[in-house]
């Protein structure tokens, strides 16, 4: 094998790993981006908060998982979508892929299931979107 030949095969490695990393949660250009998932438990719009009850990281005392509760705040740029599977081909082309349609502000209550993509960098956390869902289909 060439000296030539190595090196090509060099970059073509060197070139999947980048890839390959970028794909990775955390390393890619939304690493400081945050989900949390759970149960909506309260919601303040007079505070701009809602508190999300869910289990993670996990946490076990006693041989129980503890739920872990984390108040996120609502501002005006914050998202709201609800998500449903669709009962056929979605507009993805994918059957029973979750079709997303957006909700006037502040459209969440206790008892939803929700997942909040948190903006980076912000304290306290802050919401740029919360999906909403029925638990039974995700």
């Amino acid at each position: 094998m060439t000296q030539s030949t190595r090196r090509r095969g060099c970059v073509a490695i060197a070139t999947v790993l980048a890839i390959g990393v970028s794909a990775i949660p955390g390393w890619s250009r939304d690493a400081g981006q945050a989900k949390y998932s759970g149960t909506v438990v309260a919601v303040n719009r007079a505070a701009g908060t809602i508190v999300v009850e869910g289990m993670g990281p996990w946490r076990i005392k006693d041989g129980v998982t503890q739920l872990e509760r984390r108040t996120i705040g609502v501002s005006p740029s914050t998202e709201f979508v609800r998500l449903k599977r669709a009962t056929g081909a979605a507009p993805s082309g994918w059957e029973g892929d979750f079709v997303e349609s957006a909700l006037p502000e502040w459209q969440v209550k206790p008892g939803d299931w929700v997942t909040v993509t948190a903006k980076p960098d912000r304290t306290p956390v802050t919401a740029a979107r919360i999906e909403i869902g029925d638990p039974s289909e995700l």
